[in-house]
């Protein structure tokens, strides 16, 4: 049996109709994809920008469906994968066997997929498939960096950096259900908008001259995606105490940044990067709890996967962009 599926080859993506149907083997299990979800990650594997590229992988790190073969107590059932492969037993770093789901080990955008059964979790029961697919690893990212490494509390204040993307959007949601006061920043007053109606006490526009000095608090977290000119602006933000934390660098290299500007607040610069097994179940429990729903910019058909690769890249974009492969299955 064969099925549908969207590979990375020498060219680029494909969209391929040829590949054989998975098969479950021991300690794993096949699950028949309902919905996914497009990440930048993705886009960066089909340019070729992305280390140790395995030509003919299945894209897609984000995944929602039903089990077709495996434990027999979980056939049936709808699931959310989750996205960390061999994180290892530290739960302060991935071990050195750590992969994404979606190249090399083949991914979500296809019509099935054969995991470890250990990557498989409980869709949170107030989420149809197209919104638990648009979950994993942008959740996960931001869950991570907002409660494990910065150590976010109720009644803190938050600036989370280039609203819009899956990322950025879920952190905010996740911290307004944590208690803090959120702020953002955007190119778009539209997207500013968007996030105060969310929820966000306020936004600032960073493509304005010297946006910064409108700023009139101070931040106890920080949590960045960008990096770029503007970096050591956001260190001059934090509270004392604060915490910056990065999850990226898509404005390139930081600017110089003045030592006395992070010690004498005692402020603390941090990276973070996904998150384990354990952060992706305490995630979608929290999910579950506040009944969150994360945003949707799109959704497309397996079989129009080219087309959501653009929209991925879309300057008007504000939340996911779904693949759905029940809708044309």
């Amino acid at each position: 049996m064969t099925m549908r599926a969207i590979t990375i080859e020498e060219s680029g993506i494909a969209i391929r109709e040829d590949l054989p149907k998975p098969s479950a083997e021991s300690g794993s299990a096949v699950v028949r994809i309902q919905s996914a979800a497009l990440n930048r990650r993705d886009h960066w594997i089909s340019v070729g920008m992305y280390p140790k590229i395995r030509l003919g992988s299945i894209l897609g790190s984000d995944g929602c469906g039903i089990v077709e073969a495996g434990s027999p107590s979980l056939i049936g059932t709808e699931v959310l994968l989750c996205p960390s492969i061999n994180w290892g037993e530290n739960e302060r770093h991935q071990s050195p066997q750590y992969t994404i789901l979606g190249m090399p080990q083949d991914g979500c955008f296809a019509d099935y997929i054969s995991v470890p059964s250990s990557c498989l979790h409980p869709k949170p029961k107030h989420l149809k498939a197209k919104q638990a697919a648009a979950l994993p690893l942008a959740g996960l990212t931001a869950w991570r960096a907002l409660f494990t490494r910065a150590c976010l509390q109720s009644g803190e204040r938050i600036l989370i950096t280039g609203i819009g993307g899956g990322v950025s959007l879920i952190a905010l949601q996740l911290a307004i259900a944590a208690g803090a006061e959120v702020y953002i920043t955007s190119s778009s007053k539209t997207k500013i908008d968007t996030a105060i109606q969310m929820g966000a006490r306020g936004g600032f526009n960073y493509t304005q001259e010297q946006w910064y000095r409108s700023v009139q608090t101070r931040f106890d977290v920080i949590l960045d995606s960008a990096g770029g000119p503007d970096f050591d602006k956001l260190i001059r933000m934090l509270n004392m105490g604060g915490r910056l934390v990065f999850i990226g660098g898509t404005r390139g290299k930081w600017p110089s940044i003045l030592p006395q500007h992070l010690f004498f607040k005692q402020a603390s610069l941090m990276g973070s990067t996904m998150g384990s097994p354990s952060e992706f179940a305490a995630l979608c429990s929290f999910v579950e709890k506040h009944n969150i729903q994360p945003v949707i910019d799109s959704e497309y058909p397996l079989s129009k996967g080219k087309d959501a690769f653009e929209r991925l890249l879309h300057k008007e974009r504000m939340g996911k962009v779904i693949l759905s492969c029940d809708e044309d299955r």
